[in-house]
């Protein structure tokens, strides 16, 4: 191959190189084109066709149930209870005594039902309430005769013979043989030989009482006392000593064992107390320190234990049980006197009444 020859190949080869070059970079200029400049906004965007088609789309998402449900109310402590739940009654009424009269209170409504200074208010069926000023500890003064109002008309039903000497007690109301009849006690005497107190239940309809033994003495006595059915039931004193008190109208004493309690508590603030009995003689019902605990009397079977409001055990004065709803009177810690009363149910569930007082249920 001569000079010519090998001088027109290199031009070839570099010609060719020449053009591979170019090519390259117009190939990049134009890729450095659409990558560096302006996004084009997405409508300016071929769209694509997707075939149409008339067979459904399954909806493969689960299915969901708007039927609205209420959340179930769970007592602080889990309640054991043979009897479906309750609730408390809207328009249950309930009365309520304090220094500022005698008030009715439905549901969250309330309304005054007599003026004056009251302890102790109880509804009657046959019209009107009974009422004591007074609820007297041993040897206190007062008023502390049994009243009746009907229609803001006060009259005197029971009263001591000898006021300084004697004390009554009203306790309960229990509908019997047709009738109202009164349970209360009296108080007689002051000295340690002579003191005893007496239990009573007075008809209202023939104006006569009868006795029911002695329950108390100079350095012992009962609390208050509930009546239901053939029982009696409450909590005595006797110095440091407290007791629950169950026993039938014949005066037969009930042993607490069948109910699960001891026959006697000293000197303790977090034990049972405050025992009391619904009007039909079903339920027997106390506090063991924040606890409030439910049984059957005919068998001593717990059927409801509701936690209640922190500390409120302690200040407990009294207890009233109508239905599947109980009734608790506390003092207040800040004035030392009784302050608002709560509604439990046997389900966990409960309202604070709206005034002040002690509250029983009206029959």
């Amino acid at each position: 191959m001569d000079l010519d020859d090998r001088n027109t190949r290199r031009r070839s080869a570099l010609v060719g190189a020449g053009s591979l070059v170019l090519g390259t970079l117009a190939l990049v200029v134009v890729l450095l084109g659409v990558d560096l400049g302006d996004e084009p906004a997405p409508d300016t965007l071929a769209p694509t066709t997707v075939p149409a088609t008339t067979e459904p789309v399954p909806d493969t998402s689960p299915a969901i149930d708007y039927t609205p449900t209420v959340p179930p109310i769970t007592p602080a402590k889990p309640t054991t209870t043979t009897m479906a739940p309750s609730t408390i009654p809207v328009d249950q009424r309930i009365i309520v005594a304090s220094p500022n009269g005698v008030t009715t209170v439905t549901g969250s409504s309330s309304a005054p039902y007599a003026s004056g200074e009251w302890a102790v208010v109880i509804d009657l069926r046959d019209g009107g309430v009974v009422a004591q000023r007074v609820w007297p500890g041993y040897g206190q003064l007062g008023d502390t005769a049994i009243h009746r109002i009907v229609d803001g008309v006060e009259t005197v039903l029971i009263a001591p013979a000898d006021p300084a000497n004697q004390w009554i007690r009203l306790h309960d109301v229990v509908a019997d043989g047709g009738s109202d009849k009164i349970l209360y006690s009296v108080k007689n005497g002051l000295g340690f030989d002579q003191a005893f107190e007496e239990l009573f239940l007075y008809d209202i309809a023939t104006d006569t009482s009868q006795s029911l033994g002695i329950i108390g003495g100079w350095e012992d006595g009962p609390g208050r006392l509930s009546i239901g059915g053939d029982r009696i039931v409450g909590e005595t004193f006797s110095q440091i000593e407290s007791a629950p008190f169950v026993r039938r109208r014949d005066g037969t004493v009930v042993d607490p064992n069948i109910f699960g309690l001891a026959a006697s508590y000293s000197d303790c603030s977090v034990c049972p107390k405050a025992f009391t009995i619904d009007e039909q003689g079903e339920h027997l019902v106390w506090v063991e320190d924040d606890l409030l605990v439910v049984t059957r009397v005919d068998s001593g079977e717990r059927v409801a234990e509701v936690r209640m409001v922190e500390g409120l055990g302690r200040d407990v004065d009294s207890l009233d049980v109508s239905g599947s709803t109980v009734l608790v009177n506390a003092y207040d810690r800040n004035t030392g006197v009784l302050g608002r009363p709560y509604v439990y149910g046997f389900d966990g569930t409960s309202v604070q009444l709206p005034v002040v007082g002690s509250a029983t249920f009206a029959r």
